[in-house]
């Protein structure tokens, strides 16, 4: 019987396309004029070009990290990203810290919505004594952020553990972030059923650690499929069902 559900957050949880280019553009703006600013704040007058192409650069650390199924934490990107700048001196963690606002929390400004159905499957699971966890790979929008998605939505007391891959080192599907997860959870994998949208990071990552999981099938991903999969779901108001029949 299980015991625990865990959950995707991108194109799980909500359904924002941050993947699309008009996002990414706009989410580039926004990151390098407020660290823009704050930087010239504190005497460090880097031009816009020189921020844009130390952007690009650690753009494509990042891939190289990510294609390697790692992540770097915040911290760790903000001091790449003024390595590449030019910016000569390591400044404080106080200033670090500084620039990570409105790095990361670009997506506070432009939030996505909650995918239907999904505070009344939470609602449901939680009434029913089920444990909840997210585990979320997190790019440039660090788990900090997301947990002010989660208090914007008002649905943060739902979940019992948050794993997250700048926080982790690791990314789905790497088997070490579910298991920090189940570490988290105090349960065995048999008991826990992770559930999201992609079928390598989400349902083959699941699976490789002895997890149930369910697909999501946003429609999002054409061609993708799954022999792997415990179920699939189209609709929150379908999972609850599944949930206690595993």
């Amino acid at each position: 019987m299980l015991k625990a559900v865990t959950f995707d957050w991108w194109f799980t949880i909500t359904n924002m396309p941050v993947q699309s280019d008009e996002f990414a553009r706009w989410a580039k703006d926004y990151r390098l004029k407020g660290m823009g600013d704050i930087l010239r704040e504190a005497g460090m007058d880097i031009s816009p070009e020189k921020l844009s192409e130390a952007y690009e650069m650690l753009s494509g650390h990042l891939k190289d990290a990510w294609d390697r199924n790692m992540d770097l934490s915040g911290e760790e990107q903000i001091a790449l990203f003024l390595q590449y700048a030019g910016a000569g001196k390591m400044p404080d963690g106080g200033l670090i810290a500084r620039l990570g606002v409105p790095f990361s929390n670009a997506v506070l400004d432009r939030p996505p919505a909650l995918n239907p159905g999904v505070v009344d499957c939470l609602s449901t699971l939680k009434r029913d004594g089920y444990k909840i966890g997210v585990i979320s790979n997190t790019g440039r929008t660090w788990g900090r952020a997301l947990i002010g998605l989660q208090k914007k939505y008002g649905i943060q007391d739902f979940f019992d553990v948050l794993s997250f891959s700048d926080e982790i080192g690791v990314r789905k599907p790497h088997p070490a972030i579910f298991k920090k997860t189940l570490e988290g959870l105090k349960l065995p994998p048999e008991k826990v059923l992770h559930v999201g949208d992609n079928v390598l990071d989400d349902v083959s990552g699941a699976k490789s650690v002895g997890m149930r999981a369910v697909w999501y099938n946003t429609g999002i991903w054409p061609g993708a499929k799954t022999d792997q999969a415990d179920a699939e779901i189209h609709h929150f108001s379908e999972l609850h069902a599944i949930v206690r029949r595993l």
